[in-house]
């Protein structure tokens, strides 16, 4: 996870493939239970919610939102989003409270606002900003535009940086890192990572395999002669990083790489299957720099990391993309011949990616020029690969993601069986992309309520409710090529924008009060595979209509 970046971040439209039954990914159904199709009520509506989506969805709740940040992890069956005025949303899995909304009941569908949270500065209650995060396998972490961290979730091991090791339902500020001001964040699958303001890297959670970089596992043997681990919830500076600045850093399950200033990439935790790249398996307790990326040919260096589960990445230089560890499950690359050290893949010989990403078993890589996806990923049992309906839902060597041939991504997230796309907005072919959560619905005008003249109909890019032309606010006289919102989803969201500042001019009742806003009230749309078409007159949507 690297820093955040100078200036005004670039946002886009989130789309999501994968696993949607957030309790069952990567788990085993009970013996006769079949979840084909969920229905749930939202806000007193039908959500029509499937297991698996196989090809990528628009996120329908940030349809009128600028979202600059969708991440998830390698680890996690949840997600955090931060949009571009610093509210935090989180969606998925929730066992441990670790989207931070105040409970650990589940939360099925879509994401969810996190209630603001106050800050006093000085005489002044202000409600903090968010400008990036990370999530590991229970728990989740913010980091606000004033350098200051926040978590919720398990904090057993101490992940959340709070010497209680108790679950945290609501984001809690991280004062154990005194003044240190965070400029990137990561997280493992029980620990936490922080970059500061002066490049340095702190971490808490757990030391198990020296995964937190000071040169101990944290072992030592109960009276029932059980090894245990020592949580580590007061942050410690990773060792052997004196006078590096460190810009980048990401985990994987029990193991953590680092990129400096200088592009030199740093490894250390658990050593198995090669995932550290030194050409062997063994466990490091502190960070010792992969000889790939030291040469003094600037073009070698790396320009960006990302750790899956098992596996590590790199970018060199020439924007060319190296791998190694165990990043398949079966022949070169699996667990039996796993990378030892960095390899590029001759499948990608000549490409150059702007970012890459890897998941629990899936590895995502975006061109610099091409307006394509490419993925790959052996056992990718949820569709996380999101090649399409009836499709293959995995596969040993990167391929294009067909279905998105042709459209620019900003960035992209690997989390556990699901993924995350961030689209650049303004592109006539997200409007052909089905939308998720499906919301049943009724197919009239919502102003006039009349079912009649549907050629002359233009749905909602949000909810994909119907309004006939000659209905509209201010009246259209054709249908527009910029995003269109009913009149429903315009007024719930300036009554929440209305809301928002009338909370943030109160004064908080405590050092971090919370107080939350509600996520607009969902309307009914079209039950066409969520689609979203901008006019009912469109032939293809008549198609979808019909099946």
């Amino acid at each position: 996870m690297s820093a955040p970046t100078s200036g005004t971040p670039e946002w886009g439209k989130v789309l999501i493939a994968g696993g949607t039954d957030w309790d069952m990914i990567g788990r085993k159904p009970k013996p006769g239970e079949t979840r084909e199709i969920l229905q749930v009520a939202i806000d007193n509506l039908t959500c029509i919610s499937v297991p698996h989506l196989e090809t990528f969805h628009v996120i329908r709740e940030f349809a009128d939102l600028k979202v600059i940040k969708a991440i998830t992890g390698p680890n996690a069956a949840h997600s955090v989003f931060i949009t571009d005025d610093g509210d935090a949303w989180t969606m998925g899995r929730n066992e441990k409270g670790q989207l931070g909304l105040g409970d650990n009941t589940p939360h099925v569908g879509g994401p969810v606002k996190v209630p603001t949270i106050y800050t006093n500065a000085g005489k002044k209650s202000t409600n903090v900003k968010f400008v990036t995060g990370a999530v590991g396998r229970h728990h989740t972490i913010l980091v606000s535009d004033t350098g200051a961290v926040y978590a919720a979730g398990d904090n057993k091991m101490g992940q959340l940086g709070n010497s209680n090791h108790k679950d945290h339902t609501s984001f809690v500020h991280v004062t154990s890192l005194g003044k240190e001001k965070a400029t990137g964040v990561a997280c493992g699958a029980e620990y936490t990572m922080v970059i500061s303001d002066k490049g340095q890297l702190w971490a808490f959670g757990s030391p198990e395999f020296g995964q937190l970089g000071n040169k101990t596992n944290g072992q030592y043997l109960q009276q029932s002669n059980r090894l245990v681990h020592i949580p580590q919830a007061s942050p410690v500076l990773v060792s052997g990083l004196q006078g590096k600045t460190i810009v980048e850093v990401d985990c994987g399950t029990n193991h953590t790489i680092a990129r400096d200033s200088d592009g030199r990439v740093y490894s250390w935790g658990f050593g198995g299957y090669g995932r550290l790249g030194h050409a062997k398996q063994e466990d490091l307790w502190s960070p010792m720099p992969i000889d790939q990326f030291t040469g003094t040919n600037a073009l070698t260096r790396a320009t960006k990391i990302a750790a899956g589960s098992t596996f590590s990445m790199a970018l060199d230089g020439q924007r060319q993309l190296w791998l190694w560890g165990k990043w398949k499950t079966t022949g070169d690359g699996g667990g039996g011949t796993p990378w030892m050290y960095p390899r590029t893949l001759y499948d990608l010989n000549g490409w150059a990616f702007k970012t890459i990403n890897g998941g629990g078993v899936t590895l995502f890589a975006l061109p610099v020029t091409e307006p394509c996806t490419i993925a790959w990923g052996q056992g990718a049992l949820h569709c996380e690969l999101g090649f399409g309906e009836g499709e293959a839902r995995s596969a040993t060597k990167p391929d294009k993601v067909r279905p998105m041939e042709g459209l620019t991504m900003l960035d992209v997230s690997c989390g556990l069986g699901h993924t995350l796309l961030l689209c650049k907005p303004g592109q006539e072919k997200i409007q052909d992309l089905p939308k998720w959560p499906v919301l049943d619905v009724e197919e009239h005008c919502i102003e006039c309520l009349s079912a009649e003249d549907e050629d002359n109909m233009l749905l909602c890019d949000k909810c994909d409710s119907g309004t006939h032309l000659s209905c509209t606010v201010p009246r259209l006289q054709e249908v527009p090529d910029i995003d269109w919102f009913c009149q429903s989803c315009t007024r719930a969201k300036e009554k929440n924008r209305t809301k928002q500042l009338d909370d943030d001019s109160k004064p908080a009742t405590g050092a971090a009060a919370g107080a939350g806003t509600k996520a607009p009230a969902k309307r009914k749309a079209p039950a066409a595979k969520g689609g979203s078409k901008k006019s009912k007159a469109n032939p293809a949507s008549d198609e979808e209509d019909s099946e």
